[in-house]
């Protein structure tokens, strides 16, 4: 690559904080940016690794399609995927960004996320829902929230609202509101910190997905969150 060249990028990964120059030697080195994305990076490798290694399992014992997700530059993002004997036919699959209003994965990293996080994104879903004229009843309707109230004119209230809910039921679930006869339910990973570490997300057709609390799905992904969020050291409850 010619200097020049070179040096632009490197111009540019200074100004991001990626890399750093020694004011001594003028030699570049990795920046705090860098150092950064890299522990972001080894977390969710070790996740991914973990939870991944139970979907086929996870799949065959509740004869569903399931998948594992981590928060990406852009949202929740698929990151794995295991279809169920008879697959679903939907339009997402790996590398997919989920909403999170109105998708169990995006509830779940809405609910526990910091709020400085889920809050912004989640309201700016919904400005965009608003202006194509979407049902605000259905973008928050959630069986975790049922009877909490709901003013049009402070959507962040009711959002906390919910996502509280949601963290005390331990889980999200959708019947059909992000794809069309499509019912999903996800949990959360917890690290060691008792930080979101990703998300165990189970769907199949509406009628043939048992959403109940003690059905066989939530049981099996119940259990197989729970088991991943001990693997990386979580202790606490939910």
């Amino acid at each position: 690559m010619p200097r020049a060249k070179a040096h632009r990028y490197l111009v540019s990964l200074e100004r991001r904080g990626y890399v750093e120059q020694d004011p001594a030697s003028a030699r570049y080195r990795l920046g705090p940016q860098a150092l950064h994305t890299g522990l972001a990076a080894l977390a969710e490798v070790d996740f991914v690794k973990l939870a991944a290694g139970c979907l086929e399992d996870l799949s065959a014992a509740i004869g569903q399609t399931v998948f594992i997700s981590v928060w990406g530059q852009h949202g929740p993002t698929i990151v794995q995927w295991r279809d169920a004997r008879l697959p679903v036919t939907v339009n997402v699959r790996v590398g997919s960004v989920l909403p999170l209003l109105n998708s169990a994965t995006g509830r779940v990293f809405a609910a526990w996320s910091p709020e400085a996080l889920a809050l912004p994104r989640a309201l700016a879903e919904w400005d965009t829902a608003q202006r194509q004229g979407a049902d605000a009843a259905r973008l928050l309707d959630d069986p975790a929230a049922d009877g909490l109230p709901f003013d049009p004119a402070d959507p962040a209230a009711a959002l906390r609202a919910r996502w509280q809910a949601t963290r005390q039921r331990g889980y999200a679930s959708v019947s059909g509101h992000l794809l069309h006869g499509i019912d999903s339910a996800a949990l959360p990973v917890l690290d060691a910190q008792g930080q979101l570490a990703g998300a165990i997300t189970g769907l199949g057709l509406h009628g043939g997905f048992d959403l109940t609390p003690d059905g066989a799905p939530l049981r099996a992904l119940t259990a197989a969150a729970a088991a991943r969020s001990r693997r990386l050291g979580w202790r606490g409850g939910r």
